[in-house]
């Protein structure tokens, strides 16, 4: 019996190894973790291109040129990002590399609206407004065109400076017809009846943008000038503390209150 205890003691440490009548234990697979793919080139590319229009968005204009430069490196002949380098360099004032860009972009894809709309813009910039209005033209003459509005609303903007407020209204009111909620086109419509002394349909239009966005700032301050324009000094003082309410620390902020400031003098 002394002989075989240290057997038994033996099999327990081994943790059950010498099978004594019992069945051997299953072995447990564990799973060996995959490493995750590697991004492609062309799916870097598109991570540097989203990084860099958020960029671009917020203004950020060097740090949205660095992840552009790296999207172009990896794709080279993608034409959107060709299209954001040149609205890049165009809100740079760079106009030079802005075209060169631009052109590239449409080389890539001829009927890149957005790349057209751009153009058209640094055409304006430059003062050339028949070149910019072929730009327009042309990138609404894409009918898959996401966002014709903005072409419209340019459009009209040319129309004004060319004096003619007929051709701007019909842009203007296109551009609401595709998309409700464009604020721009509200704002340049409602200014339009105003200079042609339409104060009630300016008002229309205002009231509109305040259903649409009622912590939009601007339709409040444009209401309260209209109404003390019109000789409505409770409804012109009502508008424009409404303003300041929205926002008391804004450009539009401070012109609401010496506004009211001179009606108290």
């Amino acid at each position: 019996m002394k002989r075989f205890l240290p057997l038994l003691l033996s099999a327990a440490l081994l943790g059950g190894c010498l099978p004594f009548g019992g069945k051997e234990k299953p072995k447990v697979q564990v799973p060996v973790a995959q490493a995750p793919p590697k991004p492609s080139p062309k799916e870097k590319a598109q991570g540097y291109y989203q990084i860099a229009v958020a960029y671009l968005n917020l203004g950020e204009i060097p740090l949205a040129l660095n992840y552009l430069y790296k999207a172009k490196k990896l794709e080279p002949n993608d034409p959107k990002i060709y299209n954001a380098l040149g609205l890049a360099f165009l809100k740079r004032g760079d106009l030079k590399r802005a075209r060169e860009n631009l052109q590239k972009a449409l080389r890539l894809k001829p009927n890149f609206s957005e790349a057209w709309l751009n153009l058209g813009m640094l055409y304006e910039e430059e003062g050339n407004l028949k070149e910019a209005r072929r730009c327009y033209e042309k990138a609404l003459s894409n009918p898959l065109y996401l966002t014709p509005e903005v072409a419209y609303y340019h459009l009209a903007l040319l129309d004004e400076k060319e004096g003619n407020l007929k051709g701007a209204k019909r842009n203007l009111a296109l551009a609401i017809r595709n998309n409700p909620d464009y604020v721009p086109a509200y704002v340049e419509l409602a200014k339009i009846f105003e200079k042609e002394g339409d104060y009630g349909r300016a008002q229309d239009l205002y009231f509109r943008l305040i259903n649409l966005y009622p912590n939009l700032q601007y339709p409040y301050c444009a209401l309260g000038k209209l109404y003390l324009k019109v000789g409505d000094r409770d409804n012109g003082v009502k508008f424009l503390r409404k303003c300041v309410n929205v926002n008391p620390t804004t450009p539009l902020a401070a012109d609401a209150t010496r506004l009211l400031e001179e009606m108290d003098e």
